[in-house]
């Protein structure tokens, strides 16, 4: 009896290792994004790679630390990264957001609406997803690409009416003309 408490003890000393571990690579994170926000991208950076270094397969250090390196002028690592957090979770909105943004901007409209299904699967709410899913179709598919502006215009956020009315009026004048 005493051999498997003290072989319980142990795995829960491993489970506080972990959590301790898991906690700094969070306040890493935090840190970073703070760094970020604050518009320090060099700090953000070495903030985000070492919460990358202590949690490699969390999706928002990813996302974290894609972003930075955006900023820095690293764009095929920031893709990269962010192929990686997809992969890891394809539901997440904020990865597959900028995911498909990266891809709209190389021409890969089918590739960026294969990111955004799963997300508009998961969340069907999300306007900004509806919003790129609009951009991802706007060229092969018209009248789907309004279904989703449609949604779209429901956002609160005025920047993203404001895309999504210049999107459905170019679609719909699209749709008069052909």
């Amino acid at each position: 009896m005493s051999q498997f408490v003290d072989l319980k003890l142990r795995g829960n000393d491993r489970r506080t290792a972990w959590c301790q571990e898991n906690s700094v690579g969070t306040d890493l994170y935090r840190d970073g994004m703070a760094r970020l926000d604050a518009g320090d991208v060099a700090e953000a950076r070495r903030l985000l790679e070492e919460a990358l270094r202590k949690s490699p397969g969390d999706v928002a250090v990813m996302h974290g630390l894609s972003r930075v390196l955006d900023l820095a002028g690293e764009r095929a690592r920031s893709v990269e990264l962010l192929e990686h957090a997809h992969a890891r979770a394809p539901s997440e909105p904020g990865p597959a957001h900028d995911l498909a943004m990266a891809l709209l901007e190389r021409e890969e409209d089918v590739r960026a609406v294969q990111v955004l299904t799963p997300v508009l699967e998961a969340h069907p709410e999300d306007t900004r997803a509806h919003l790129f899913m609009a951009m991802a179709l706007a060229k092969s598919d018209a009248a789907r690409a309004r279904v989703h502006t449609a949604k779209a215009l429901m956002d609160s956020d005025p920047d993203v009416k404001l895309q999504a009315q210049a999107l459905d009026d170019v679609l719909a004048e699209h749709q008069r003309v052909s």
